[in-house]
């Protein structure tokens, strides 16, 4: 879904080390291609039409791993975006990554394909956090693929990601009934339904970021320049080599793994991390009026219709001969239907047919 961390710009993504990636190509899992994380084809992150925001971030890096942008000289780096249109500022966010602050979604969308980011070899996006949300949801088949999931979830905002969660049992990956969601929006929905059924969608709370060379927190392997650590005896050597009987915690001295959840600093990092979390969740509600997306409900079929807000007065909608044609023509369908009418289901089948007003 990171923290909900910033991602890159095929939505949905949640950085990983590249130990992870490791770990999970020499573990085996149970039909892989049917729990492989599934993302909404085609989806690129970009900042919604209704969003309204105080100012509109885009990450910039290098295309070049070895090239850490954001040590640079910054008036260097200015040169670069010399001829890119409603930059109100520029930031450093690490020694690999920049934030270029916009006034304006446009404008912020736009700069995604400008031309000066091929020309000196960066590439931008933007921060999963400004326009997403990932939820939660349990008890969920796990007989079911992510790619079969994705095409019979239904919410009141649009679905854009669904992940299976996995656990290493006798040294083997299996499906859990627990799956996380990804939404466009800075809200999650209550509830979500499979099929009719209904469950709750509980808040993610991203684990704690360690970096699995130096087994320290808050940053990865990917762009740890520290030394080598060893999680078993804490020397200064890869677990692989260790040849140590006893363990010793480089973080906290303790007779545990520096990647225990035992671990007390961890422990005591994971909370402060869901604090934060807590914190940026708040006030990222608090800085815009992005809504649950109405205008975006995800269909059966993965159409999304978008509904302008109308101010039509009642008097209007009556002598709306359209209007109300669609309106009973809604109601009679209900009537008629078997299924279970949740106030999804009605107002699924209320925006198809308002869809066909234009056709």
């Amino acid at each position: 879904m990171a923290s909900e961390s910033d991602g890159d710009d095929t939505g949905g993504g949640r950085g990983t080390s590249e130990a992870k990636k490791r770990k999970l190509r020499d573990s085996t899992v149970i039909d892989e291609g049917k729990y492989h994380p599934f993302t909404k084809t085609g989806y690129r992150r970009t900042y919604p039409d209704n969003f309204i925001s105080d100012e509109y971030p885009v990450y910039v890096e290098s295309q070049n791993k070895e090239e850490r942008l954001g040590n640079r000289n910054p008036l260097q780096i200015s040169r670069l975006f010399k001829n890119v249109k409603g930059i109100h500022e520029r930031r450093r966010v690490n020694s690999s990554k920049i934030t270029l602050i916009f006034k304006q979604a446009a404008a912020a969308n736009d700069f995604l394909s400008h031309e000066c980011l091929k020309e000196h070899n960066m590439r931008a996006y933007i921060p999963a956090a400004s326009v997403e949300r990932v939820g939660v949801v349990r008890y969920i088949p796990k007989e079911a693929s992510n790619e079969e999931l994705y095409a019979k979830l239904t919410a009141d905002q649009e679905i854009i990601a669904v992940r299976r969660f996995l656990k290493k049992e006798s040294g083997k990956l299996v499906p859990l009934t627990t799956i996380s969601v990804t939404f466009v929006g800075t809200n999650l929905p209550q509830f979500i339904y499979l099929d009719n059924w209904r469950y709750r969608v509980y808040e993610y709370i991203p684990p704690v970021m360690q970096c699995y060379r130096c087994m320290k927190f808050n940053h990865s392997a990917k762009v740890c320049r520290n030394n080598q650590v060893c999680s078993k005896c804490s020397e200064g050597h890869s677990y692989k080599d260790c040849n140590s009987t006893e363990l010793k915690c480089s973080n906290c001295g303790g007779d545990h793994l520096a990647i225990s959840k035992a671990c007390p600093i961890k422990l005591a990092k994971t909370e402060q991390n869901k604090k934060s979390f807590a914190n940026v969740v708040k006030t990222s509600t608090k800085n815009n009026s992005f809504p649950p997306l109405p205008a975006t409900t995800k269909l059966l079929k993965n159409s999304v219709i978008e509904i302008k807000p109308t101010t039509l007065k009642i008097d209007e909608i009556v002598k709306n001969e359209k209007l109300m044609n669609c309106l009973i023509k809604t109601l009679v369908s209900l009537g008629n239907s078997n299924s279970i009418k949740t106030t999804t289901h009605i107002r699924e089948t209320l925006i198809k047919n308002l869809g066909t007003l234009n056709g």
